[in-house]
């Protein structure tokens, strides 16, 4: 049996001063697009002694930005229970396996169940150089554990609930111990008249793609699509906080997808790197996307989503100040 993409790599909990820091990340929005919902559960363990689990939320209000928010709450060690065989990770007052999460920060709390997805994508299809390129640089590891998913539950924030029923999700596993200085990375399963998934990944001058229509996979993570050397590799025509270009080909599909996040619409989130320098994360849940693709040299079509996951990191703010990031370690 497989081992499921989002079991622990590391193994937790780490002594103090190793560094290493892994992620279960999450996103959901309801078929109407009327909001968006953003929830993490990650362990850190920095170089300077920095440790603990941490539970993350933001909740995105499409029509009343003003009623949009990020709550989050650290937890010692000794709060965290990671597991295998099954997956199921606890860090205080919150809970995941690979068909649900629970969670709760002040009076923000969600309780979403779902049938996993049969399919995980990687950024390299290769699990063997994966693990080789982790090994000597630290560059880390990414499942989408879960990369289409439709959920329900409930979601409150204060006194205002929200209840979800089949509507579209998305979860994912990664982990470094020396993580890339900027990304970008979107995904998006609630196109218009359409079953597609999309999901794009650059690190560095990196593309990685897959995409998902009519219940064929095609993923464009082979070293032939993402090294920049190759003549059939992924190119990404345009990147800059809030706007993205990118197109690939091979696999049967030829694909190019423009991704745009109305300025409205950010979280704007920190995190801690395991060498103690941060990361600033530019993200927007409700994202504009335009897929124009072909299979197999067939007609060409266009497909739209007011609802795409998108963020922009780096080691610099992507939009705004540092001090609209949070949170903030002293």
């Amino acid at each position: 049996m497989q081992p499921d993409p989002n079991d622990p790599d590391l193994a937790w909990p780490l002594s103090v001063g190793e560094p290493g820091r892994e992620v279960w990340y999450s996103l959901v929005s309801p078929h109407d697009g009327s909001l968006a919902f953003w929830y993490r559960y990650t362990l850190l363990s920095t170089a300077d002694g920095l440790q603990e689990g941490r539970l993350w939320a933001a909740l995105t209000d499409h029509e009343n930005p003003e009623n949009s928010q990020f709550v989050t709450e650290s937890y010692p060690f000794e709060e965290v229970w990671p597991d295998s065989d099954p997956f199921g990770l606890t860090i205080g007052d919150g809970a995941l396996t690979s068909s649900s999460a629970t969670g709760t920060i002040g009076d923000v709390s969600w309780e979403l169940d779902y049938e996993p997805d049969t399919y995980a994508f990687t950024p390299l299809r290769s699990e063997t150089l994966t693990n080789l390129l982790s090994a000597i640089l630290g560059t880390g590891k990414h499942w989408s554990r879960n990369q289409s998913v439709f959920m329900s539950g409930e979601i409150t924030v204060g006194d205002r609930t929200i209840e979800l029923d089949d509507a579209p999700g998305h979860q994912g596993h990664t982990l470094s111990s020396n993580p890339p200085e900027e990304w970008t990375w979107v995904q998006c399963n609630d196109f218009e008249n359409s079953d597609a998934v999309l999901e794009a990944l650059r690190l560095d001058d990196k593309l990685s793609l897959c995409f998902r229509t009519d219940g064929e996979v095609y993923a464009l993570n082979r070293l032939k699509h993402v090294l920049t050397i190759s003549p059939s590799a992924n190119s990404i025509t345009h990147d800059e906080p809030g706007h993205w270009r990118f197109r690939g080909e091979g696999e049967g599909i030829e694909l190019q997808a423009t991704i745009e996040a109305d300025p409205d619409h950010w979280q704007t989130v920190a995190y801690m790197a395991p060498d103690d320098t941060p990361r600033y994360n530019a993200h927007c849940s409700l994202s504009d996307a335009t897929v124009t693709y072909s299979i197999d040299g067939g007609t060409t079509e266009t497909i739209t989503s007011d609802a795409a996951r998108a963020e922009w990191v780096n080691t610099d703010p992507p939009v705004g100040e540092a001090a609209d990031y949070r949170p903030t370690w002293d």
